[in-house]
């Protein structure tokens, strides 16, 4: 509510009438405008007053005297009030002074009785009444205190409320007594010298005197001369002379008068005929208003004549009205026709309606009305449906389908957009373009619904009209059975509208059994990719039709039916997000780069989780601002047991996703189509590598995106039980996956390190059982098992050194139960075969201690049980062989320094948690 003007502070607090006022304060308007009233010490300033600001507003006083309030009156907030008041006094002014305002200057001048020129300037100003001066009385009383002390008094000399205790405290503070008897009695001496006789005041005023006997002695002289004229009866021949001049006056205009006589008796005459008038011409006025469309003034006209002439008995009149009646019957069958022809607005549907009945029309008008707007509604409905429906299927005979209309938004050019990237990207759309890319029936779905919303309302406010006596004549009740009737109509056009939107965008949600499961169930299969794009905008089409439905108060059956609707689409909305997202996350195999990046703390891995990351946020996020939030009286979509499942499943199904497209990209079954699989780069690194980076990018996703993916989605209002459960079993599939590639990888490295160990050893036929000199080195396989482990070392810390220990513990492995095979089959050991064996497993041994498992530490043991014991001679020999060669491969050592732990027994993947 506007504040009303308050006044705080004015510049300056006193002046003489014009005063220059600057007004300070609050809510003095928002523009010049706004300021209808200003008054200073309750004068009207308003003429003067200039707007400033919102705080401030100049004015000039006007002829106010005394303390009074600034009132300020706007148009917002009326009359205003004020903190502060302002004083205005009346300054003495002589003749040579400027004033603002007019000022009597007979109190001024001091004329002589019957003088014609005045005085000299000088003479004119006022002089002290007492005859005193008044220099050197610079001592002065404070106006504030005068005007407490002399309450409603004055000091001006020319004031009815002089007061000479005031005027002596302003004028004479600092005059001693003595000074003020003398003033006292020249006052008296001024006073006697005015009081003069008869004679000074004729003296003072002789020329009027004169004027006056000058006037008196010029009416006698007339009057004597009118006697002498007329005599002294002047007024008998007045009156005789009035007399004549009436006779002769009433001679000249006896004929006119006579005339006018037989003029009055011919207009009353056609008065009379003038009464009938009205019956004689009513065919002719009401044809021509049937025309104009003046339907009020016919029925006016109407029922005038029935209540003149309904009962006459006179054969003339009983003709015209006959025809009126005629005329009167083809007027309700123009409204008749009208009240059925549709689109109509509903003011003009009412008024035809009340006219019916003022025409005393048979029949029920308004549930005409009603009925014909139904069946139009329904027509509409069916017609869009067609009309759309013929559309998407010229397009699907031509060849272009669907995916034509909406190429903008889910065509195969663009494979890699997500579902949120189309949405938005539909979203920023212009109108045209949204015309032009949008699916046919995504068209249908907008068409419809603003179709409803506009068409509906006016048939529910209808009913609730006609059901509530407002469209009945006075003498009619309301027939209370046709409420069933009505209701039934309004469901049907809602479930007819359901039907439509379901059949277009959702057919399965459509019930076999419903009536006319026919005429909705006609749509031809559209992918997945083609229409879920488009359908949170049909979700908002669908809900701004419900809303529009809710503000006419409908029955809780009627909203149950678009509540259905809204909710069904909903679902649906969110299945196919997320199972686009599904087939987009299944493809994104297709993207890899196999470009690395290495982390310390997360290890290595390429984009392909970071993508797939934000895929599935995305669309959470997409969701979540179209599906999951609620509008008005619609139910939490998750409050529902069976959608809370869904969610689960969907949110595992997009997550699995991902680990089924790494499968792809790097299990891929020789008997697979190559045309499912990714084109293979120029860049792209071997087998083996491409398996570990798939490994890392697996490990990757499970156990730092897995995690992070568990808070976005709760965070984007999913389900927090469901949300976990979903990831759970996510990543046991990823688990399973790790061990898959785990296991592949060491089938590409450990086989070719193992196949090598058995050739490498007796290359060149080397016999155990015939070494006859002493040894000086470790055998070359040796040096090549460590080399090949070294290069599957480097290879591993290249992709994450966090895998280290689990693949090279597995080689380790591999290597040590070869070596206890081929140590066994050895049938004949020589004494320097036997030493060179040792040498070779204690090399083995040492150099790989830290990838040494429990597994791998047995079957070591195996392989050195199986060789001959050493002297100590021979152990000697051992050991110098041992220095000479950890001296001559010093830096392939240094490699496996600072390598974790041995491993734990039956250790596979766990290392890589």
């Amino acid at each position: 509510m506007p504040l009303a003007p308050v006044v705080t502070g004015i510049s300056p607090i006193e002046g003489v009438p014009g005063t220059k006022v600057t007004i300070r304060g609050e809510n003095l308007g928002n523009r010049p405008e706004d300021l209808i009233g200003l008054t200073i010490c309750g004068v009207d300033c308003l003429m003067t007053g200039e707007w400033k600001t919102s705080n401030k507003i100049v004015a000039r006083s006007g002829a106010g005297i005394g303390k009074g309030d600034i009132i300020v009156t706007t148009i917002q907030g009326a009359r205003g009030t004020s903190t502060v008041q302002f004083r205005g006094y009346q300054e003495t002014m002589g003749p040579l002074k400027e004033s603002a305002v007019w000022v009597d200057e007979t109190i001024f001048l001091n004329m002589a009785f019957g003088r014609k020129r005045p005085m000299s300037p000088a003479s004119a100003l006022q002089e002290d009444p007492l005859g005193l001066s008044v220099e050197g009385n610079d001592r002065k009383v404070l106006e504030e205190d005068l005007q407490e002390m002399f309450s409603g008094c004055s000091g001006d000399l020319s004031s009815p409320k002089f007061s000479p205790e005031w005027f002596l405290l302003e004028h004479h503070l600092a005059t001693s007594f003595e000074d003020l008897r003398a003033g006292l009695a020249c006052l008296r001496r001024r006073v006697e010298s005015q009081k003069e006789g008869q004679i000074s005041f004729l003296k003072a005023n002789v020329g009027s005197v004169l004027e006056q006997l000058d006037t008196l002695q010029d009416l006698k002289c007339r009057f004597e001369s009118d006697i002498q004229e007329y005599g002294r009866n002047s007024t008998q021949v007045l009156e005789k002379s009035i007399i004549e001049c009436k006779e002769e006056a009433d001679q000249l205009f006896e004929d006119v008068l006579q005339r006018k006589d037989r003029a009055d008796g011919t207009r009353n005459a056609l008065n009379v005929l003038h009464r009938f008038r009205f019956l004689l011409y009513l065919p002719v006025n009401i044809e021509r208003h049937i025309q104009r469309g003046d339907y009020d003034v016919v029925i006016n006209d109407y029922a005038r004549a029935k209540s003149l002439f309904g009962d006459t008995q006179v054969p003339l009149f009983r003709r015209f009205y006959s025809e009126v009646e005629r005329r009167i019957e083809e007027l309700r069958g123009v409204l008749g026709e009208q009240l059925t022809r549709m689109p109509a607005s509903l003011d003009h549907q009412k008024k035809i309606i009340r006219n019916l009945h003022h025409l005393e029309s048979p029949g029920d008008p308004a549930w005409e009305c009603l009925s014909a707007q139904h069946s139009y509604i329904l027509q509409l409905l069916f017609s869009v449906q067609s009309s759309h429906l013929n559309r998407e299927m010229a397009d699907h005979d031509l060849g272009s389908g669907v995916a034509t209309v909406a190429g903008g938004a889910g065509g195969g050019t663009t494979r890699h957009t997500t579902p949120a990237a189309k949405y938005n990207k539909i979203m920023m759309s212009s109108v045209g373009e949204w015309q032009a890319t949008a699916p046919v029936r995504v068209l249908m779905v907008e068409e419809t619904c603003e179709l409803l919303s506009t068409n509906f309302p006016d048939m529910w406010k209808l009913s609730q009209a006609y059901f509530g006596g407002e469209l009945l004549p006075p003498t009619a009740q309301v027939d209370h059975q046709k409420h069933p009737r009505c209701k039934n109509m309004i469901l049907e056009l809602l479930a007819v509208f359901s039907g439509v939107i379901r059949g277009a965008v959702m057919p399965l949600s459509l019930n076999p059994s419903q009536p006319n499961f026919r005429d909705y169930h006609v749509w031809p299969e559209v992918s997945l990719d083609q229409i879920t794009p488009w359908l949170p905008q049909v979700l908002r089409h669908v809900r701004g039709c419900y809303n529009t439905l809710l503000t006419l108060d409908l029955p809780n059956d009627a909203l149950d039916v678009l509540k259905d609707l809204i909710f069904d689409l909903r679902v649906h909305c969110l299945t196919s997000l997320f199972q686009q997202t599904v087939e987009h996350v299944l493809s994104l195999h297709t993207r890899e780069k196999w470009q690395l990046e290495v982390d310390d703390e997360s290890g290595g891995c390429t984009q392909l989780p970071h993508i797939c990351e934000s895929v599935i946020i995305e669309c959470a996020q997409l969701v979540r601002e179209t599906v999951l939030e609620t509008s008005h009286r619609e139910a939490p979509l998750l409050d529902h047991p069976t959608v809370r499942k869904d969610v689960m499943t969907l949110i595992h199904n997009v997550i699995v996703a991902f680990a089924q497209s790494l499968e792809k990209l790097s299990l891929r079954d020789p008997d697979e189509d190559e045309g499912d699989c990714p084109p293979v780069s120029e860049d792209a690194p071997g087998v083996e590598a491409q398996l570990l980076i798939t490994l890392s990018n697996c490990a990757f996703m499970r156990r730092v995106v897995l995690p992070r993916l568990l808070d976005s989605l709760v965070r984007a209002s999913f389900p927090q039980d469901e949300v976990k459960a979903a990831v759970e079993q996510a990543g046991h599939t990823y688990n399973e996956l790790q061990d898959r590639l785990f296991e592949a990888y060491l089938e590409e490295r450990v086989d070719p390190i193992i196949g090598m160990i058995e050739r490498s050893m007796y290359l060149g036929q080397y016999d155990w059982g015939k070494v006859e000199h002493p040894p000086t080195d470790v055998r070359t396989y040796v040096k090549e098992i460590l080399v090949n482990i070294t290069h599957v070392h480097a290879e591993v810390v290249g992709v994450w050194p966090g895998l280290v220990g689990g693949l090279v513990g597995r080689v380790v492995e591999g290597v040590g139960e070869e070596m206890s095979r081929l140590m066994a089959c050895v049938s004949q050991w020589s004494k320097w075969g036997g030493v060179q064996a040792q040498v070779d497993l204690t090399a083995l041994t040492t150099v790989l201690h830290t990838h040494i498992s429990p597994a791998a530490s047995a079957s070591f043991q195996e392989a050195v049980e199986t060789v001959p014991k050493l002297t100590p001679a021979d152990e000697r020999v051992k050991d110098d062989v041992l220095r000479n060669f950890r001296t001559k491969m010093r830096f392939m050592v240094a490699c496996f320094l600072e390598l974790k732990p041995p491993l734990e027994a039956n250790t596979v993947t766990h290392s890589l948690a």
